[in-house]
């Protein structure tokens, strides 16, 4: 065996614990949570990374606009191309409520793009990056202007829904939740906006709310029910598609209220890092070192030829 062969091993093995620890971290949700102080509503905004295995959440941040101001976000997704994360802040929000955000995963620190000016309940991308909300004042889907922050509704308005998630397969086909656990999961053109009746959701362990959805890497919809208190119960749950049959996976933190996996980008990376268990890096970093190790004697051992 060569002194290559070792320092090969070595790197992959480390490669291999880091993608293990970055995938197990991959799903995201936020909480928003109002606390009543002095008279006045305080809005704490948190970041989650989810084991999608049983439900349980680790705190990663909390969300803060500008690394300062406390905000809550409502809805969540990932640009397919960059990696990079958009929020749509909390009507409740003290400050730049109904806005839209980018968000670090790693730090939990939130830029501002500018006010959407509408309520979103949710948000999800296509496959070619263009950001898509629901909009349930007037059950209309909309396309957010990353640049701007500006919506523009698709379709005829409708009737007042009672929020509501949605999420884009792989296909391009957008499925809604506008009236909670007890309505339908249906679907969107994304082109005309036109609702296209599907099937009745049932099972879900909370008969209200479906506040957010996404499709997890493998196709799964994944999606949050809430039981619409304050705080607000909230089950992770799947959803089949086909019959709208909803299956428990298990809780998450209070008012939990938005969905999102990591595409793989340099955030994922970086929330990889800070979210890996003190063990886990431990065991990462002494691998790393004793792969840079084993490559430094064979740097000098060349050298000395």
């Amino acid at each position: 065996m060569t002194g290559r062969t070792p320092l090969r091993m070595l790197v992959g093995l480390a490669t291999l614990l880091f993608c293990a620890a970055a995938g197990a971290q991959s799903l995201y949700t936020t909480s928003v949570r109002t606390f009543a102080s002095g008279g006045h509503d305080k809005v704490v905004g948190s970041l989650y990374a989810v084991n999608l295995a049983d439900a349980s959440a680790k705190l990663v941040a909390p969300i803060r606009l500008g690394g300062q101001t406390a905000v809550g976000i409502t809805g969540l997704a990932v640009h397919p191309a960059t990696g990079v994360f958009y929020g749509i802040t909390s009507p409740l929000s003290p400050v730049n409520p109904r806005s839209l955000v980018t968000l670090d995963v790693a730090t939990g620190d939130a830029d501002l793009i500018g006010a959407i000016g509408a309520a979103g309940s949710d948000i999800a991308f296509d496959a070619k990056g263009t950001l898509y909300v629901w909009l349930p004042a007037t059950s209309q889907l909309g396309i957010v202007d990353l640049a701007t922050a500006a919506v523009k509704p698709l379709g005829t308005p409708g009737r007042p829904g009672s929020g509501g998630g949605i999420a884009i397969d792989e296909k391009g086909v957008a499925y809604v939740t506008p009236n909670g656990a007890s309505g339908r999961l249906d679907k969107v053109d994304t082109t005309t906006g036109e609702t296209m009746r599907g099937p009745q959701l049932t099972g879900a362990p909370f008969p209200t709310g479906i506040t957010a959805m996404t499709f997890s890497p493998s196709g799964l919809l994944l999606a949050l029910n809430s039981n619409a208190g304050s705080p607000a119960a909230v089950r992770l749950v799947a959803i089949n598609t086909a019959t709208g049959q909803v299956s428990a996976i298990g809780s998450l933190p209070d008012d939990a209220d938005s969905l999102a996996f990591a595409s793989g980008g340099s955030h994922d990376v970086r929330a990889a890092l800070a979210t890996m268990s003190g063990r886990t890096l431990a065991l990462f970093s002494l691998i790393l070192g004793l792969a840079l190790a084993v490559g430094a004697m064979l740097l000098v051992k060349m050298l000395r030829r």
